[in-house]
């Protein structure tokens, strides 16, 4: 195993990768984890190569230039990308040198090809995210010769190494020195909402508060209308880190209505053409422009700029009881702050206004994601290759008890059979990379053959799901009995997108007054609906456009209910729409429609639905905030549920029909309740 070292700038993504390839005889995938950082990587290398030769970076240390054999690498092969949605690669790898992916399609490649034929590479490990953690215990598992790369090793470094020598591999260190020019910090600490608008306004009072800074040749002047970054002369761009899309689309409209600058949001959801349009403005030094942008700058992506700001948030992943994944903001790591600083010092001196402390930074580097989110994932990919998660040599295992819940959620939602071993279902939530509750309502959509229509009201409907909070804020009782409290949410979720464009404020306070969580339709505009559309272009093989048609104004939410109770099995049950409670029994007994039962709910209520949110009362109900009705045969259709046994009763000198329905993937089922005739 070879551990590679080196601060921003030192030729660790843009040099290494070419001699480990070289040396090992076989092409390199470099994996990176985001999509910009691979398609940045690819642009920078192809726009500096003339028929075959690489023309190095010109601001190496010395002993990098020594290390490749001179400042010109001739290449062995094509260098391009593959990531989610697109690639300049064939996919066997035949007459490829370099491949920078996504750390995703790095495991993708080993569960279908294996090792054999290329160099794996897994950079900035430091970021100790899930799938980076899970490909190093892949490549560790088959002995393959690999290398990892990282600019804050040392946090890691011993960890890994251990694990490494654990499975016989001898360990070669390469430490990268750096040109890294020199970086004035200020602290300016501020404490302000993450409200949708506040960020913004905090970039506009620091930019004014700090109107003219210099630093060994580079000025930074704050105009009435234009921002001027140069280092003698040569201008350099402005790097602004935000937690979300939310707050950089509103940081963007500030800006652009303030200074004529170009200004260009750069977020992980924005379309393959659109980051590449972003690399190739960050590598350009004709003119000042300003970056806003997630963390995605900070993590391998050239960028010229002379002035970052940082607000030192992010949003980071968290796994929920029910399987979901939630992306609070909360304060970035003291490894990640060094890092963003690092960014103003990459081709020239710069510097970096924090908006925070760095002292009061609790966390010295960033917790591994394998303890904080729900590990389906690694039991998925696991169970592919025929392994436990035990078996799995992961630098941070998960909890034992997360992973029994993982398991148990597989296999009520059929992507693992009662033995463990992945399904095909299993094998398609892995290559849509979506939880599987989300992932399975889409699938079973998709191969229903569903209009279009009803695909683009789920898309919605998981986006709202995907949130993991009621929408409905407390005291505010159901919607009106005509309208479903799916189609409800909907309605807001579209109202509130209209209005956003026009008054983020005004769409908030709108949103509140009409009973519903602005932060919720806020989280599932922003960041869930996008990420969805990008992953739906996978689904539906649509890579050169976006999955932007517009949420139907009004859908029936019963279309929407047996897909959604694919994903849910274990929150569809009895409702008392009157109480607002469900009963959630394992085996459940249909009384057929002609019974009176049935009949004394309106047709918009029948006694069967999906809690899609709530709590549990004392006496083990439900107690829901949002319901779906449901049609039982609509469960029967879509494999939801099976028909154990039908039977005609007689009752009182009445004939009706009965179905005891299981559902599909329970293990254990809990004593049946018979529903009784109403009177």
């Amino acid at each position: 195993m070879v551990l590679v070292k080196g601060p921003p700038g030192s030729g660790k993504s843009t040099v290494v990768p070419f001699l480990l390839a070289a040396w090992a005889d076989q092409p390199a995938m470099v994996a990176v984890p985001t999509r910009a950082a691979a398609i940045s990587l690819a642009w920078y290398v192809n726009h500096r190569t003339r028929d075959g030769v690489y023309e190095l970076p010109p601001d190496l240390h010395p002993d990098v230039y020594e290390l490749a054999g001179g400042p010109r690498l001739i290449l062995r092969g094509r260098v391009g990308y593959t990531v989610r949605g697109s690639h300049t690669l064939p996919y066997g790898m035949l007459d490829v040198h370099v491949a920078y992916v996504t750390t995703g399609i790095l495991i993708q490649y080993i569960l279908s090809q294996g090792l054999s034929e290329i160099f794996p590479i897994v950079d900035e490990v430091h970021l100790r995210q899930m799938e980076g953690d899970l490909a190093f215990a892949l490549i560790v598992k088959e002995g393959r010769p690999f290398a990892v790369m990282s600019a804050t090793m040392e946090r890691v470094e011993e960890r890994l190494a251990r694990i490494a020598r654990r499975f016989g591999y001898e360990i070669v260190e390469i430490e990268l020195p750096a040109p890294q020019y020199p970086i004035r910090l200020i602290e300016w600490p501020v404490r302000f909402s993450t409200r949708v608008d506040q960020p913004a306004r905090v970039v506009l009072q620091a930019l004014r508060r700090y109107r003219q800074l210099k630093f060994q040749g580079t000025q930074v002047e704050v105009g009435a209308d234009e921002i001027r970054i140069a280092h003698l002369g040569i201008p350099l761009h402005a790097l602004i880190f935000m937690p979300g899309v939310r707050e950089i689309e509103a940081t963007v409209e500030a800006l652009r209505a303030q200074f004529r600058n170009e200004v260009i949001p750069l977020y992980g959801a924005m379309a393959v053409s659109e980051q590449e349009a972003v690399v190739e403005k960050a590598a350009d030094r004709s003119a000042t422009r300003i970056f806003v942008s997630t963390e995605l700058a900070g993590v391998s992506l050239t960028m010229n700029a002379g002035l970052v700001l940082d607000l030192g948030l992010v949003r980071r992943s968290e796994a929920d009881t029910r399987g979901f994944v939630r992306l609070p903001v909360v304060p970035i790591s003291q490894a990640e702050a060094a890092q963003r600083a690092g960014r103003a010092g990459r081709t020239a001196p710069g510097i970096c206004i924090r908006c925070f402390r760095m002292a009061e930074l609790r966390e010295a580097a960033r917790p591994p994601e394998t303890q904080r989110t729900s590990p389906e994932r690694i039991v998925l990919v696991g169970a592919a290759l025929g392994l436990s998660v035990r078996e799995l040599p992961l630098p941070d295992p998960p909890a034992r008890e997360a992973v029994e819940e993982a398991v148990r959620l597989l296999r009520r939602l059929e992507a693992l059979d009662p033995r463990g071993r992945i399904t095909p279902r299993g094998y398609q939530i892995l290559e849509l990379g979506l939880p599987a509750r989300l992932a399975i309502p889409l699938l079973v959509a998709r191969a229903a053959g569903e209009a279009e229509e009803i695909l683009d009201g789920l898309i919605a409907a998981v986006s709202l799901l995907a949130v993991g909070r009621p929408w409905r804020l407390p005291g505010y009782g159901p919607p009106p009995n005509r309208e479903g409290d799916l189609n409800a949410a909907l309605g807001a979720l579209i109202r509130y997108m209209h209005r956003y464009t026009q008054d983020p404020s005004a769409a908030a306070e709108e949103a509140r007054a009409q009973g519903f969580a602005d932060r919720v339709l806020d989280e599932a505009a922003h960041i869930y609906l996008p990420d969805l559309r990008s992953r739906l272009r996978l689904l539906f093989a649509e890579e050169d456009g976006g999955w932007d048609r517009a949420i139907p104004e009004h859908i029936d939410e019963r279309r929407l209910a047996g897909y959604l109770a694919a994903g849910f099995p274990d929150m569809v049950g009895l409702v008392d729409w009157k109480r607002r409670t469900l009963e959630t029994p394992d085996v459940i007994c249909w009384i057929g429609r002609d019974s009176g039962f049935w009949r004394a709910y309106e047709a918009e209520r029948p006694p069967l639905a999906i809690a899609l949110s709530g709590t549990f009362s004392a006496e083990g109900a439900r107690i829901a905030t949002a319901m779906i009705p449901v049609d039982p045969e609509d469960l029967i259709r879509l494999g939801v549920a099976r028909v154990k046994e039908r039977r005609t009763v007689r009752a009182r000198g009445r004939t009706r029909e009965e179905a005891l329905l299981i559902w599909r993937g329970v293990e254990r089922t809990m004593a049946v309740r018979l529903i009784m005739e109403a009177e």
